[in-house]
């Protein structure tokens, strides 16, 4: 803004084409070159100028320096990142492993766990088959035992009065 307010204060030059001035007055043009003149009090904003380049540069640079550590900053934070992420993804690559391994392994356990289950589910149908022909077994022979004590006693009477009735003659002693 200070830029633009010195160039606008100025002075303008005096209208027409430019010209070379050599040394002499105004009425005798003379034969040399001008003679350079103290100049400095006309030109006293340019040290203003110089200053706000000066401080531009200062802020340049003081930008540059935040930018590059900003940089570093974020590459030293990625670095960070990726060695996490390199961690992690190791750490989480060792446990799938192990827990396929575990998934085989238990996998293998249930195979071998369904065909226990099976011989042992047919141990105890062949089991239930014969208690089933045992306890048949047992009806029969509850339900008969009657009857047939009946009949041997009945066979033991007849036998006795069979001897009972014989001559002892014919016995035995």
């Amino acid at each position: 803004k200070q830029v633009y307010a010195m160039i606008q204060q100025r002075e303008e030059p005096p209208p027409g084409a430019a010209h070379t001035q050599t040394s002499g007055t105004h009425t005798d043009p003379g034969n040399g070159p001008a003679a350079f003149k103290d100049n400095a009090a006309k030109h006293a904003g340019g040290s203003r100028v110089v200053g706000l380049i000066q401080e531009v540069i200062a802020d340049s640079k003081k930008t540059e320096d935040e930018a590059i550590r900003s940089e570093q900053d974020g590459q030293s934070a990625y670095e960070n990142f990726m060695i996490d992420s390199n961690r992690a993804i190791t750490t989480y690559s060792e446990k799938l492993a192990n827990m396929k391994g575990s998934l085989a392994q238990s996998n293998e356990d249930h195979a071998l766990a369904k065909k226990d289950h099976k011989a042992t589910m047919t141990h105890l149908s062949e089991l239930n088959d014969e208690s089933g022909n045992l306890h048949k077994s047992c009806d029969f022979i509850k339900d008969t035992f009657d009857a047939r004590q009946a009949a041997r006693t009945a066979e033991r009477a007849r036998q006795r009065s069979t001897r009972s009735s014989r001559p002892r003659a014919f016995c035995r002693a």
